[in-house]
């Protein structure tokens, strides 16, 4: 039904010039999607097409309507959208809505739901036999992630994301632990380990893990509960709040520990201005206190940028730079030295003409699409890149068929991707691939922290030498 509604909003954005009733549609359908899941299975994909609507469809609806050229402070910071908004939207919204539709087209295997329902709870059901009397492996992976993590800034650049993979891993233990039955500490093992991440995040003023990895992980802990419509929606909406909070907090709270002496303590600090903007209530949407969190948000303004920049100052490279991202995913980087890195300060420059200097920003697998293949190329490439990432979260549940701990690393193997509308496609390859790549090292080095024991060794033969 919601696949249905999404080819209807895409055919209707090629043939009519409803732009932002349209888009406002889409994002709703995926919404009521993600809510009518939540319980019954695993929200990833959801979250993904949740996230690109809301960046680069509602945000630059809003950024049109509000904060455009006339509005004083989108004039005085120079971020309003770049080109006209049908000129926008006849690309982002037939982009967005086919590559939603690609990305959440159902997975099926013998005609039953992958990741909801009976299908997902027999999975889990084999996941708790399966860990009964391998809780252990659970706390390894979650004290392997917390040790190593004091350690990841020390380690060379090059090899950096390798070993923050076993930080995230600690992620897959604490599933482990949530699904092991006969593991009484469980609780205690989570709240310590939330202090820690919380920890972490108000050290270094970072926030990203909790959003987005604990999305992933709440739904696993909500999968098989019955809950009402009402109450989803009192989740979904306190969520929003929090992050509207958090987004708010965030700039004031990193001025305080990166550009100040600040010798406090970091969570009274934060704590305080987290009530302080939660009590400004409605205050938090006031057109002058949003337009903060618009500019932070609004991954349309990158990307029309680039629409403004390419062809009419550059050309489109016809997938030149995709190819090269391509190849850089699958080359480790001890093999090719100088290949590109994930990040936006390539991509802003090569498509958009901007230099960034001390901070941090990306043209958005949208903006790479456009800046490479033009209108119905990038179209085109956005379907595949949809159906890429489908099929790598099928190939799981595939594996998870014979190996079902698997489904435990979905948050591990997915968590970079969750974000990847603001990210790049070279970001999507590199996570998805390396991270593949770590998690089958550590099932060929450790097969029984998956329900596999260890392969018995060859046997040894002495050959002798008998006379013709």
């Amino acid at each position: 039904m919601f696949s249905i509604a999404v080819v209807v909003i895409f055919l209707l954005s090629l043939t009519t010039a409803m732009y932002r009733e349209l888009s406002i549609a889409l994002s709703l359908v995926v919404l009521l999607s993600l809510l009518d899941k939540l319980g019954k299975g695993i929200v990833l994909r959801e979250v993904i097409a949740l996230h690109t609507a809301i960046t680069c469809l509602v945000l630059p609806v809003v950024g049109y309507q509000v904060y455009n050229r006339e509005n004083d402070l989108a004039n005085l910071f120079k971020r309003y959208m770049r080109v006209p908004e049908d000129v926008y939207f006849n690309f982002t919204l037939p982009a967005v809505a086919l590559f939603t539709l690609a990305l959440c087209w159902p997975v099926k295997d013998k005609g039953a739901l992958v990741d909801e329902g009976d299908y997902l709870q027999n999975s889990l059901s084999r996941i708790r036999g399966l860990l009964a009397p391998r809780f252990k492996y659970g706390l390894y992976l979650v004290a392997i992630g917390v040790v190593v993590s004091f350690f990841t800034r020390g380690i060379p650049e090059a090899l950096r994301f390798f070993f923050s993979l076993f930080y995230f891993a600690s992620f897959a233990g604490i599933l482990y632990l949530y699904y092991a039955p006969t593991f009484k500490g469980k609780w205690l093992v989570f709240s310590l380990f939330l202090l820690f991440i919380i920890s972490g995040a108000l050290n270094s003023g970072m926030f990203t893990i909790i959003a987005y990895m604990g999305i992933t992980i709440f739904s696993f802990f909500f999968a098989g509960k019955r809950y009402s419509l009402f109450s989803k929606v009192t989740v979904f909406l306190a969520a929003i709040m929090f992050i509207l909070v958090l987004q708010n907090v965030k700039t004031a709270y990193r001025t305080y520990l990166w550009n100040k002496d600040y010798a406090g303590s970091k969570t009274s600090l934060f704590t305080s201005l987290f009530v302080e903007n939660l009590q400004k209530g409605e205050a938090l949407i006031d057109k002058k206190a949003f337009y903060l969190v618009h500019i932070r948000i609004n991954q349309g303004f990158n990307v029309s940028l680039v629409m403004r920049r390419i062809p009419a100052v550059k050309p489109h490279d016809n997938g030149k730079a995709l190819a090269t991202s391509l190849a850089s995913s699958l080359v480790p980087r001890f093999l090719w030295p100088d290949k590109p890195e994930a990040g936006g300060k390539f991509n802003m420059l090569y498509y958009a003409g901007w230099r960034l200097v001390g901070w941090s920003t990306n043209v958005g697998p949208l903006g790479e699409a456009y800046g490479a293949f033009g209108r119905t190329g990038g179209i085109v490439f956005m379907f595949f890149l949809g159906m890429f990432i489908r099929w790598a979260y099928a190939t799981v549940f595939r594996i998870g068929k014979y190996l079902p701990l698997v489904i435990c690393w979905i948050p591990v193997l997915f968590y970079q991707v969750t974000y990847s509308a603001e990210t790049d496609t070279l970001q999507i390859l590199n996570s998805l691939v390396k991270t593949a790549f770590f998690i089958w090292l550590l099932f060929k080095a450790f097969p029984h922290w998956f329900g596999r024991e260890a392969p018995a060794g060859r046997k040894k033969y002495t050959a002798t030498l008998q006379p013709a």
